[in-house]
């Protein structure tokens, strides 16, 4: 059976996330590599790359598990900070049948080794990608919660902010999604970060990620949370006059053992509308 299914509906259809909420018996095991302790926001600035590899067939199973052990061979080669190569679980959409995310001190090291990741990225049963490079800074755009349990999932979500909204819109846009947060607790890690350099279906603007103890805390307390389909998805809905995230997202998770997010430990932030 497929891991994922995809479609290519509008993002008006974003909210449907919430009601869909997968059946699946346990956890796929993500090859990890290079877990570094957290460090803290001084010494945290990253650069970070993330790919979404869609498979030319979901429902081989065992080429998909190849391709994560090739993966994960290359991006240990690599010697990045923080590395991670697993198969995305049931409940993604337009998020690939692998995700692989990877961190380096910045973009030089990254352009040093990246020719070893993008061979191992051309494997012919991986027929379309979507990814994205930015960098983390210090400030309000990320946190961890002091006393939260250990990670169990990691999600990331690519999307694209149109190039006409105005610098308000934005604004209102940002702080809004920094506020989830605040309101939901089972959001343990966390990080809104603008894209550097984006590949695939859209030109990503922004990367939205966040680390939570199990797959309910993503599909269930943070999908279904009021300030999630009531405040923050109006700028997903084109039925909205807030309207300004186009083309369709990439909403991708996975199964985690270690903290992904590299953040210093915090309680939520209360983010400032500027």
């Amino acid at each position: 059976m497929p891991l994922r299914r995809t479609d290519s509906r509008p993002l008006g259809c974003h909210r449907e996330i919430a009601g869909r909420t997968p059946r699946f018996d346990g956890w796929t095991t993500p090859q990890m590599v290079r877990q570094p302790a957290p460090k803290t926001w001084k010494d945290s600035a990253m650069y970070k790359v993330t790919r979404l590899l869609h498979s030319a067939d979901p429902s081989d199973e065992m080429t998909t598990a190849m391709i994560v052990k090739r993966l994960a061979a290359a991006a240990e080669s690599t010697g990045a900070r923080r590395a991670l190569a697993a198969r995305t679980l049931p409940g993604v959409r337009n998020g690939g049948d692998v995700l692989v995310h990877l961190q380096f001190r910045d973009a030089a090291e990254w352009a040093r080794q990246r020719e070893v990741v993008d061979e191992a990225c051309a494997e012919p049963a991986i027929g379309h990608i979507d990814g994205v490079e930015y960098e983390t800074a210090a400030g309000d755009r990320g946190g961890r919660r002091r006393e939260a349990a250990p990670p169990g999932v990691y999600r990331t979500l690519l999307l694209r902010v149109d190039p006409a909204a105005g610098p308000g819109q934005v604004s209102r846009f940002e702080h809004g999604t920094l506020q989830m947060p605040v309101h939901i607790p089972a959001i343990s890690a966390w990080q809104l970060s603008p894209v550097r350099h984006a590949v695939g279906t859209a030109q990503w603007t922004h990367v939205w990620e966040q680390e939570f103890t199990d797959v309910d805390g993503l599909l269930g307390a943070y999908m279904r949370h009021p300030i999630h389909w009531a405040h923050v998805d109006r700028f997903f809905d084109p039925e909205c006059p807030e309207w300004i995230v186009k083309d369709r997202i990439c909403h991708s998770f996975c199964a985690i053992s270690a903290p992904i997010i590299d953040t210093a430990p915090e309680i939520a932030p209360t983010a400032r509308e500027s």
